[in-house]
């Protein structure tokens, strides 16, 4: 199962929301150190780095929410293959992202997809 990709574009969305920048990646860099640096100090320690993570973490859950949102066109509470084919991703790894093999994805199905996804990705760094 390969989500991270999704999660990648979703968590980029509010970096470039404002506009390109001459050098992207660095103006990616230095606006999510500030972020992180809550007391502007020009340091980011523990507690700063473990809050920016955790609100990092609810804003890619808020994103998976409201995808699921716009995936569930018939309101059910579940996304069938078809629905699921408005975001090529989730529509791709639809049958791994199904772990209880009903033939629907549910929200707790797709959270738990994220979970793993940024497991995987910190065992990677």
């Amino acid at each position: 199962m390969k989500i991270s990709p999704l999660l990648f574009a979703l968590a980029l969305i509010p970096a470039f929301a404002n506009g390109a920048p001459s050098d992207p990646k660095q103006a990616y860099i230095d606006s999510t150190f500030s972020d992180m640096d809550a007391n502007k100090d020009g340091k980011v320690d523990k507690n700063e780095y473990s809050r920016f993570q955790q609100a990092h973490f609810n804003k890619q859950a808020d994103s998976i929410t409201e995808a699921f949102k716009a995936m569930d066109a018939d309101g059910d509470g579940r996304i069938t293959k078809a629905e699921a084919a408005i975001v090529p991703e989730i529509a791709r790894y639809f049958d791994g992202l199904d772990t209880d093999k009903d033939g629907f994805l549910s929200l707790q199905e797709l959270q738990q997809a994220m979970v793993a996804a940024q497991t995987a990705e910190a065992a990677k760094k």
